[in-house]
């Protein structure tokens, strides 16, 4: 009897192995992902270098600069989200929950990512000041383009 448990229980987790490595997929999946677009999210990087033709090296090299910018502050300022999340999510975890802490911890999360969204919207104004009128014509009227989003995309997975 014990011999067929066991016997039983390696065959389960085999198949349950087995199951999970194959879930993986073999292949690219479709929709978008990240990846070249339109807009400021689009091909090299997060602004108007890819979207716009007819660059001149200076306005490539001043777009780029504002990008390096805004990717390193972001990146500073979701650390700070992470760290805070990390935080909140230990005060829902204590035996007594102090409303007052969680509500703080909260605001402090909402100002953080308030701040990501007005160093992107002050990056934004930033490139579209260093482009000709011409070239802000063409444009996307607002919002980052067809790519750059996350999604199922390029990548291991279902191609579905």
């Amino acid at each position: 009897m014990k011999r067929m448990v066991a016997v039983l229980g390696l065959a389960v987790a085999v198949t349950l192995t087995a199951a999970t490595v194959f879930a993986w997929g073999p292949g690219p999946g479709m929709g978008r992902g990240f990846g070249p677009g339109n807009g400021f999210g689009g091909g090299q990087g997060y602004g108007a270098a890819a979207a716009v033709p007819n660059l001149s090296a200076e306005q490539a090299a001043k777009i780029r600069k504002i990008q390096a910018d805004r990717f390193a502050e972001a990146a500073q300022v979701r650390s700070e989200m992470y760290a805070k999340r990390i935080e909140l999510q230990g005060l829902f975890r204590e035996p007594v929950l102090d409303q007052a802490k969680i509500a703080s911890k909260q605001r402090e999360i909402v100002a953080l990512q308030a701040r990501m969204q007005e160093k992107g919207l002050a990056a934004r104004t930033a490139v579209a000041e260093i482009l000709t009128p011409e070239q802000r014509a063409q444009l996307p009227a607002y919002g980052p383009g067809s790519g750059g989003g996350r999604g199922r995309g390029m990548g291991f997975g279902n191609r579905w």
